[in-house]
């Protein structure tokens, strides 16, 4: 009994000279006033910003609104500050000035195995309720596509939200032969038109404010055109059997449907193109046969992001992820090469196995005016790229793919592969995504160089 007297009254002792100070410093709020606003509403403002009357006030809690502010956004500029209230405490009057919320623009990229170009429409602030509404087209020569989005981060100012979207695509996909060494290219064999028509919704709750628990039901429709092969192919390299002579589709068309759950803990801030903060992510898929899909699958992923922001505006952004699926359809598996692996072609490398990892050191350059967006941003990147992709799940008796050979007979480190790179994004002011983007990657196994290279409302 003297023990635990003892160390209630140590307790105390410690803890009570620090923690009221604290508490004195705080005061509370009593009224919050949005100013500046010409299209986002005073709620929407006051619910992003993330205080309510009553909440504790300091110079803490005003950064941290500060950055829920600048991280929507909406804003162009953002200000917070505090006076005493008559009644006691203080009163909070938000500055925000919205921006443009709007915005049709075209694309053009010119990617390894995929030019083209398309047109969007976006709004980021539908209604001034911060709801979001996506619209976008292109043709390209290896992805064409249409899609619509509609976002609502949160239903009626609650912690629900809820999202709903169409795909719509016409894809041509190579498919490149088994690494099989580790200081490789893998050749190109066989090529294939993948139609996919797809719709899904989400429904989720978001608590406190950083950790959202979500759930998708998606359904879409799977088919094939003609395949053919590469200039340089036979068809032995593709089925691995003399005697064939039919060129199969990669996989089986059909209904794929799928229900998915994902955990997101996300605390990252985004203002100018410089991220700073960290993201977790924890996802599973399973395929619903029961209502009718044509597989029968699972796939499962964990990531990880850390974003750090250096010298006012230098930016650190390393990723890792890994994920893991069983009878994968050819629709589902996962790839590796293009934007992820920038020195190697798009989907270069397959499998149901694969381990990633990114890191982004970017630096501010230099501004410029530029006519009707206020001012342009440059920055300046290093990178690297890393990816592991493999087939762990291949049985002789799966109907629902036809593999190339040597499939999930990878030798030791030949799936393993890497790249190095330099790139440059341009930001505007007014608007949330790059307007440019060029990366230019060497692949370090292949020795090959890849240029990506984007300009409109798309990121490389």
């Amino acid at each position: 009994m003297r023990i635990q007297t003892l160390i209630l009254t140590l307790f105390f002792g410690i803890a009570l000279p620090i923690a009221l100070p604290t508490l004195a410093s705080a005061e509370t709020i009593r009224e919050i006033v949005v100013a500046d606003n010409s299209k986002t509403t005073d709620d929407t403002v006051i619910y992003i910003a993330n205080i309510e009357a009553g909440d504790d006030w300091s110079e803490d809690v005003r950064a941290a609104t500060l950055v829920e502010l600048q991280s929507s956004g909406l804003f162009k500029t953002v200000d917070v500050f505090s006076e005493p209230h008559p009644k006691g405490g203080v009163k909070i009057t938000i500055m925000a000035k919205d921006k443009h919320s709007w915005v049709i623009a075209p694309a053009v990229y010119n990617q390894p195995t995929n030019k083209g170009a398309g047109v969007g429409f976006g709004e980021n602030n539908l209604f001034g309720e911060n709801k979001k509404l996506f619209l976008y087209g292109q043709i390209a020569t290896g992805d064409s596509f249409l899609i619509a989005a509609y976002i609502d981060p949160s239903i009626s100012g609650s912690v629900f939200h809820w999202a709903f979207d169409l795909f719509q695509q016409n894809q041509r996909v190579i498919e490149y032969a088994t690494p099989s060494k580790f200081l490789s290219s893998p050749k190109m064999l066989r090529q294939t038109k993948l139609r996919y028509l797809n719709a899904g919704g989400r429904i989720g709750v978001t608590l406190f404010r950083s950790l959202s628990l979500d759930t998708r039901l998606r359904g879409a429709y799977v088919f094939y055109g003609k395949p053919s092969l590469r200039e340089g192919a036979t068809l032995e390299e593709v089925t691995g059997d003399p005697a064939d002579t039919e060129l199969k589709d990669p996989g089986a068309s059909g209904l794929d449907i799928t229900a998915s759950v994902a955990l997101t803990f996300d605390r990252r801030a985004n203002w100018q193109g410089v991220v700073t903060g960290d993201s977790y992510k924890l996802s599973y898929e399973k395929a619903l046969p029961q209502i009718g899909s044509d597989f029968d699958y699972w796939l499962a992923r964990v990531s990880y992001l850390r974003a750090r922001k250096y010298f006012e505006r230098h930016n650190l952004v390393l990723k890792t992820g890994v994920a893991i699926g069983k009878d994968l359809p050819f629709q589902s598996e996962l790839t590796s090469g293009g934007t992820t692996l920038r020195g190697y072609k798009g989907a270069q490398f397959r499998g149901d196995f694969q381990v990633g990892a990114n890191a982004e050191y970017s630096v501010h350059l230099f501004s410029m005016p530029f006519p009707l967006l206020e001012k342009l941003a440059v920055r300046g990147q290093v990178f690297y790229d890393s990816r592991y992709t493999t087939f762990l799940d291949i049985d002789e008796t799966d109907t629902f793919r036809n593999y190339l050979p040597g499939a999930g007979e990878s030798n030791g480190l030949s799936p393993f592969k890497n790249s190095v790179g330099l790139g440059t994004r341009f930001f505007a002011h007014s608007i949330v995504l790059p307007l440019l983007g060029l990366d230019v990657g060497y692949g370090l196994e292949s020795g090959a160089v890849e240029v990506f290279f984007a300009i409109g409302l798309t990121d490389v």
